[in-house]
């Protein structure tokens, strides 16, 4: 065998070696490790969007006007130059609780029996598909947003070391009372002003999934309603225990108090009081007549 004849073989396999050795060390570790890195930066934008759009829950809790926000949250991350293969979510919507966490109710000499008003929060998760990384989520309620496992089903505050030291600043918005001042007769109130907060989800888009560019949208709009000549009002807390019920309690027991303070007129009565429950009273004679005002904002939840 000629020897000139050999070697050009040999390098042929020893190019053929080193390249069958780089495009396995490409697909075991560099793939990998980018794909990774890739579905990293992805959940921290869902991070980014979710704590964007709690503090946009939160503004138009506060400001209860009419108003349309929404942020942005991509489904699926995990690509790159080299390999465009996505991973894919979910983002999902419900009321949360059931219940609702307040009921109110009001009555006249004329209307004794009014049917009260529930209003309800929302809850909503974001989960992945296929994740190139960890099975890692988001959630949000009451407020706070809270990191997932949906692999193991665990979760964990976002921005809080322990459940223990979570706080409820959305309670302090939800309901509260506006009195407003007789001027024929100082430290009397001639109406009462009850401000409610109502989330609720989109009925007809409450989940998407898949792996392109999803949206959280949330939209604003107050209606109101009165009773003339009130003589009762029942504020009633459904929520489940823990701290946001809490917080909730605390939060609207203080506006109470402070609408005592001002309105001479009105009178905190608990005959045989449930252990979350607000009674008042409005004595109409020699007072003046009370009307009870509900402004209720209506938020509609939605993913697109």
């Amino acid at each position: 065998m000629r020897e000139d004849g050999v070697a050009p073989v040999v390098a042929a396999m020893l190019i053929l070696a080193i390249g069958v050795t780089f495009f396995a060390a490409w697909n075991a570790y560099y793939v990998p490790s980018m794909k990774a890195q890739s579905e990293i930066t992805h959940l921290k934008e869902v991070e980014t969007g979710f704590l964007r759009f709690s503090s946009d829950i939160e503004t138009a809790a506060s400001l209860k006007g009419n108003m349309k926000l929404s942020e942005p949250i991509p489904l699926g991350g995990g690509d790159f130059t080299f390999d465009a293969v996505k991973s894919g979510g979910e983002l999902k919507i419900w009321n949360s609780p059931p219940q609702g966490y307040i009921q109110m109710d009001w009555a006249n000499a004329a209307e004794p029996d009014i049917p009260g008003q529930n209003v309800s929060l929302v809850k909503f998760t974001y989960k992945p598909v296929n994740n190139f990384w960890q099975d890692q989520g988001y959630g949000w309620a009451y407020g706070n947003i809270y990191v997932l496992n949906t692999e193991r089903n665990l979760s964990t505050p976002l921005e809080y070391p322990t459940f223990d030291d979570v706080t409820y600043g959305l309670a302090g918005s939800l309901v509260n009372l506006e009195p407003v001042p007789s001027y024929s007769s100082p430290g009397n109130c001639s109406s009462i002003i009850v401000h409610m907060i109502n989330i609720t989800p989109d009925s007809l888009h409450s989940r998407i999934s898949g792996n392109g560019n999803g949206m959280l949208v949330l939209e604003s709009n107050v209606s109101t309603d009165s009773l003339p000549d009130a003589t009762s009002l029942t504020l009633t807390i459904t929520a489940p225990t823990g701290g946001f019920n809490t917080a909730l309690w605390n939060s609207v027991s203080t506006s109470v108090e402070d609408t005592l303070a001002i309105c001479g007129n009105v009178q905190r009565t608990q005959p045989d009081p449930g252990p979350q429950e607000i009674q008042l009273a409005f004595e109409p004679s020699p007072y003046p007549e009370v009307t009870l005002v509900r402004k209720t904002t209506e938020i509609t939840v939605g993913a697109y």
